[in-house]
């Protein structure tokens, strides 16, 4: 089985598997726990993360996923971008107030490159999701705030 805990993803697992969804279920380890995804039927009410294309302002192209969601909205997207170095960015940091100082030097370096566009990938009928990152995002009281 090709199971893995969603922070273990990286560069190869998604060049391998577009689309990962989570069982839920008496099979897996815990809640973290991600599955490749080969029919979109094996799992209508899973919550499920796609391959994601992420463009810096500079042109600079990285790959990553988003918790796929139709809302578009970055709180339920939370957009992750790997870095060749196998480190990797969450733009979606909850109710923590997040610091670009929290990253390895080469995460870092994406700060320069904000805005941030993405696009998922069409895999298995699920429509695209686009738009931009403008900083790293969290929940500051009522509203989203980002650190740019």
């Amino acid at each position: 089985m090709d199971d893995k805990q969603v922070y273990e993803l990286a560069i190869d697992d998604l060049a391998c598997f577009g689309v990962w969804y989570f069982p839920m279920d008496e099979s897996v380890e815990d809640e973290l726990t991600v599955r490749p995804l080969l029919e979109k039927e094996a799992c209508s009410d899973a919550q499920i993360i796609v391959r994601t294309n992420f463009v810096g302002a500079d042109g600079s192209s990285y790959l990553g996923y988003l918790y796929w969601d139709g809302s578009g909205e970055v709180k339920y997207l939370k957009p992750v971008v790997f870095l060749e170095d196998g480190s990797s960015v969450t733009f979606w940091n909850g109710m923590v107030k997040p610091s670009w100082g929290d990253y390895s030097a080469r995460a870092q370096e994406l700060r320069a490159l904000l805005p941030i566009s993405y696009i998922s990938d069409h895999l298995l009928q699920l429509p695209k999701i686009s738009g931009r990152l403008e900083g790293l995002y969290y929940l500051d009281g009522d509203q989203i705030s980002w650190i740019s």
